[in-house]
């Protein structure tokens, strides 16, 4: 067989080059399977451009929202804030050699090397040409050093998918966990008897919903109702609402006055969220015995009270809301006579602050209208007809906050 001069030096280059290429991806994924961070990583990649190929020159660029420089060593691209030069790189689709005008401020450049990832640009590597190598190492190495940036390329995106998924779990389960105590906090049965029915329909919009109510048994004759909604959402939001729940039934519980449990709980609500998150409530204490009505509206959307007759009445006094200000200002507790049946009707802005297809909310006024011209009505199907109601109010857009509707029919 007839030789030619570089055969044999050719052949023993592409030799050593398939030696370096087994051990490097060897000793990558070796790395990569022990989890070695990015890094790691990067610092095995420049062991073998420098020890290996003779690369002095190396940088690796990412591009997601904006151009990032990941690693690089020996001269680096000057300008590298210029993004125009960069976009320039990245239009070529193959490996290509530095151009002319760029290489004259960069001399120390030589290729530049778009690198893919599940056939998407993900940005390019420019490299120094390999010290003390003829050309044909030269393209060869170059080649090489495409096959480890892809690899490690791909072991990086896995880490980030990765970690991803592991923060996707942490979430789902602190999401199930708030579900849970959101569970515990809500009553597990209400009044359905002759002189006292309360019905509620409540609907999260998302798996932790920030709306609250209660029915608290005060004794024979008094019970409290309250409706809140805590400002946020998530575990934050439940562990909030927890609280607000404990310092509401000890403080009802404890029998204390109106005003001063709403002051105590607002205290504490400041104390235990430095001020940062805020909850809107309406508490009310229905005295049968003395057939009235005791109430303070902290910020809440005002719950009404509707007679027999359609008469109807707005609960608003009361103060601001909880968990911001250390002092309630001007604080009113409100109190009306029951001395005959009345509808209650209290809800969160989920149900008024819904917007229908004109962009339009649904409002206040529609939804007294609407429990007014249904007061007799059993409060099961009140309710569902409401809700029917409100959809087809919203039409394709749906709902967009969390829901809660809580009516109470009271026969003194």
């Amino acid at each position: 067989m007839e030789s030619y001069p570089g055969q044999s030096s050719d052949f023993q280059i592409s030799f050593d080059l398939k030696q370096i290429e087994f051990q490097s991806v060897l000793d990558l994924t070796i790395a990569i399977n022990k989890n070695q961070p990015e890094s790691g990583l990067y610092l095995i990649l420049e062991d073998y451009l420098l020890e290996k190929l003779g690369i002095g020159h190396f940088s690796l660029y990412f591009k997601d929202d904006e151009w990032k420089n990941s690693f690089s060593y020996g001269k680096v691209l000057q300008n590298t804030e210029s993004i125009s030069v960069l976009n320039a790189l990245v239009q070529v689709s193959i490996l290509s050699e530095i151009s002319s005008d760029l290489a004259d401020s960069n001399a120390h450049l030589h290729h530049v090397i778009p690198f893919f990832f599940d056939r998407e640009l993900r940005g390019v590597i420019l490299t120094g040409k390999p010290e003390n190598f003829s050309f044909p190492y030269d393209v060869e190495a170059i080649s090489l050093l495409q096959t480890l940036v892809s690899l490690m390329v791909m072991a990086i995106e896995n880490q980030k998918l990765l970690a991803y998924r592991i923060k996707q779990e942490a979430f789902r389960k602190e999401i199930e966990i708030a579900r849970q105590v959101q569970r515990m906090l809500f009553p597990k049965t209400l009044p359905d008897v002759d002189g006292l029915k309360i019905y509620t329909t409540y609907m999260p919009h998302l798996d932790v919903s920030g709306d609250y109510y209660d029915y608290i048994q005060l004794g024979e004759n008094q019970f409290a109702l309250c409706v809140a909604d805590v400002s946020g959402k998530g575990m934050s939001a439940a562990l909030l609402m927890s609280n607000f729940q404990a310092c509401l039934r000890t403080m009802m519980m404890e029998k204390k006055e109106l005003g001063e449990a709403i002051k105590l709980v607002n205290t504490l609500l400041c104390i235990n969220s430095n001020q940062e998150r805020f909850i809107t409530s309406f508490l009310a204490v229905f005295d049968k015995k003395n057939k009235t009505i005791r109430y303070v509206n902290s910020g809440h959307n005002p719950p009404c009270i509707i007679y027999s007759d359609g008469h109807l009445v707005q609960l608003t006094q009361g103060s601001t809301i909880l968990g911001i200000f250390p002092e309630l200002p001007k604080l009113t507790i409100g109190e009306l006579p029951c001395e005959e049946e009345i509808l209650f009707v209290a809800y969160t802005d989920g149900l008024t602050e819904v917007e229908g297809e004109d962009e339009n909310e649904y409002g206040v006024e529609r939804l007294e209208e609407y429990f007014i011209e249904n007061r007799t009505e059993k409060l099961a199907v009140m309710h569902q007809r409401f809700l029917n109601r409100l959809a087809g109010f919203t039409g394709e857009k749906g709902f967009n906050d969390d829901i809660t509707l809580l009516t109470a029919r009271l026969r003194p």
